[in-house]
């Protein structure tokens, strides 16, 4: 019993009481003989036993520190302050160092006062300093703040700094922000570029919306994955005129709308479907270009017709192609007013400032951008061009090559890998390609209202020759096996897409059957045959490179192409249509997440033509199905449908909903978006009253 109360009272952390060291009682080994003469037994007085402190209580007891007197003696020192007991019986100074964590402790709090200090001085200096030196200082913060992003957050968030326009960047917003949020994840993904390619330092004259940081990325964006396919915006000619505060290549609403269009590449790294950030921001930048095209919309200047173009190509994403259109050729209709697509244009008489080299240049490109997306306007929407033929400017091969020496491309905000673009070269070969778009536009406007003729035949046999020419002539620069760049293969599905309206003007239009309308020279069933089938392997070639995260505008009208099409071309023993359905899919969803209601118009649309079609579900792949469910009637309704003007024709819709129609059958027919919806959506509902 007395050992488990024992045992207990350890347990419960009560020292226990143990006998004395030393046993004086009789009989006991350690009893002290007493001699016989021994005067007599004298009581002592002992001390009486300590209690036996546990181990853990003993460390707490443990001397951590001596002074340094007994340092030097090698002393034990009972660690007492002010004096030791020791130091106190030899009347010596007792004098206790600092040990190591207290020094480094009073650094610490030395360094924040200095900081506290600094930070002060700083924003004094800001407070006092001029408009004209205000942004050297603040470029050089923000080049501080890239290196030691924690140490300069407490300096921009505050007031005196706040008051000069120079706040934090905003997460998903900035390159700086992505690198700190890659740095919580320890992410494994390629790395991340050290700054942008684009570094801008006045964006103050133009907006007050967004910090140096914040515009040098999104513009940045822009220019890496949008613009290299048309080269709508000479970028030299925009930064530099930006910079300098000059209205001539770039205006406050041209400004507005580039960031717009960088707020739909950004993204968070971690969670893509979070765009609160893109969204606010976007919202702001919108609002802005509707007050500022009012005021702009009729001046006769390169960014004016710039921007009406990139308006124009918002509002198509937004669902409403019937006013983008306009505002595309309202671009196209400006840019005649000071010859742009002419040598002479006064517009592009160099000043005393200009590189007359770079303004060239930049006529040539940006001319041949707004012909091209004039054309492809026509093309797709069945409008009449505004330009009635090409410019007569453009690169020569031997000028492109020169200019392309040393070019770099880069994914960002990823630093690799590194291409050479060729992006001069790509430009002249497409102004080729432009050429005959135009031809295949104005061509494709006869229909339907005319009827097919001998000449009509031998017309389309001339324009599919000029394109096996083109192809032919292509240099190696620019073929998918040496050139991955988004700007490169784009240019190929131009050529493949080109291919399937010029031959869809004769699939829809003839009054014979398939095999009679077909000609001896130019069967149109077998070659847009052979051009789809390279436009689904292109989808997959681009989703290898490049993913879905950043995708140029245009890729929205080649997943509807390839989307659509894969669907009548799913079967067991043709896997690659599977895996593109899924990729057009997908890639519109991730498409959604930047743009408009467009995106969401053609992942219905596709729905509704598999759920027409009914194939074998085994055939669908999940991710697919996944994303089309969502668009049943949580994201997209009645409404939508509704409030949609597009004019926008999808191809290879089964002329008789409801029917398993096999690849490649001439029941195939083309529907503008908005009637197609309305009319398969009616009937899906239809459908489903009946079930």
């Amino acid at each position: 019993m007395e050992k488990s109360i024992s045992d207990h009272n350890l347990a419960n952390g009560t020292p226990r009481q143990l006998p004395t060291p030393l046993d004086s009682s009789p009989g006991s080994p350690f009893a002290v003989a007493t001699p016989t003469n021994s005067p007599p037994e004298v009581a002592v007085e002992i001390a009486a036993p300590q209690p036996r402190v546990p181990r853990n209580s003993r460390s707490l007891q443990r001397i951590t520190h001596a002074c340094v007197s007994c340092q030097k003696k090698k002393t034990k020192c009972d660690g007492a302050k002010p004096t030791c007991k020791l130091c106190q019986r030899a009347g010596t100074i007792c004098i206790y160092a600092r040990s190591r964590r207290e020094n480094q402790r009073l650094r610490f709090h030395s360094l924040e006062e200095k900081i506290t200090v600094y930070e002060s001085l700083l924003q004094e200096i800001i407070s006092q300093s001029t408009p004209e030196n205000i942004h050297s200082i603040r470029d050089a913060i923000h080049r501080h703040f890239q290196v030691s992003p924690d140490f300069f957050s407490t300096l921009l968030a505050s007031k005196s700094l706040s008051d000069q326009h120079i706040s934090q960047p905003k997460p998903g917003l900035s390159l700086t922000r992505i690198h700190l949020t890659r740095g919580s994840t320890n992410s494994k993904a390629p790395a991340l570029a050290q700054q942008p390619p684009i570094q801008v330092k006045s964006i103050e004259n133009w907006t007050w919306l967004v910090d140096n940081d914040v515009a040098s990325h999104l513009l940045s964006l822009y220019f890496t994955w949008e613009n290299s396919t048309w080269h709508l915006v000479d970028q030299h000619m925009f930064i530099h005129d930006l910079e300098r505060g000059r209205p001539r290549f770039c205006s406050s609403l041209l400004v507005h709308t580039l960031l717009f269009f960088g707020c739909s590449f950004s993204y968070n790294l971690t969670r893509i479907t979070d765009r609160r950030e893109e969204k606010a921001l976007g919202e702001r930048l919108y609002a802005a270009i509707q007050q500022q095209w009012t005021a702009e919309k009729d001046s006769q200047n390169l960014p004016t017709v710039q921007s009406s173009i990139l308006i124009g190509l918002l509002c198509c994403t937004f669902g409403l192609d019937k006013l983008g259109t306009n505002y595309i050729l309202h671009g196209a209709e400006l840019s005649n007013r000071f010859d742009l697509n002419k040598a002479n244009s006064a517009y592009f008489l160099s000043g005393v400032e200009d590189d007359p080299t770079a303004v060239s240049n930049c006529q040539k490109l940006v001319a041949w951008a707004v012909f091209d997306i004039q054309a492809l306007a026509c093309q797709v929407y069945r409008k009449k061009p505004i330009w009635k033929e090409p410019p007569s400017i453009g690169f020569t091969e031997e000028e492109a090559s020169a200019l392309d020496e040393g070019g770099e491309w880069r994914p960002y905000p990823f630093q690799t890998p590194v291409s050479q673009p060729y992006l001069y070269t790509a430009a002249w070969i497409r102004s080729e390609l432009v050429a005959i778009v135009h031809d295949i536009a104005c061509f494709s406007l006869k229909f339907p209202g005319a009827v097919l003729g001998d000449s009509d035949w031998d017309y389309g046999y001339s324009l599919y020759q000029r394109l096996l020419g083109w192809r032919a002539r292509l240099p190696w620069t620019v073929l998918p096996r040496h050139n991955t760049t988004p700007h490169a293969l784009c240019l190929h599905f131009y050529y493949q897409a080109t291919l399937v309206s010029l031959c869809e003007n004769f699939l829809l239009n003839s009054s014979m059957s398939p095999d009679g309308c077909r000609s001896s020279r130019f069967d149109p069933l077998i070659v847009k045959s052979h051009a789809m089938d390279t436009f689904g392997s292109l989808v997959l070639l681009f989703k290898h490179y490049h993913g879905w995260k950043s995708i140029p505008i245009i890729m929205l009208h080649y997943f509807c192409v390839a989307g659509v099409h894969s669907v009548s071309k799913l079967h067991p023993h043709e896997p690659k249509w599977s895996l593109v359905l899924e990729s057009s899919v997908v890639g519109l969803w991730h498409m959604s997440l930047g743009w408009g209601r467009f995106c969401k118009a053609f992942l219905r649309t596709i729905g509704l033509v598999l759920k027409a079609t009914n194939p074998d579900p085994s055939l669908v792949p999940p991710r697919a199905t996944a994303v089309l469910d969502q668009l049943s009637g949580s994201l997209w309704t009645g409404v939508d449908t509704s409030s949609l003007a597009a004019d926008y024709v999808v191809h290879h819709i089964p002329d008789r909903f409801g029917q398993n129609l096999g690849p490649g059958s001439a029941e195939y027919k083309a529907h503008t978006l908005q009637s197609l919806l309305v009319t398969m959506e009616g009937l899906s509902i239809t459908a489903g009253s009946a079930r």
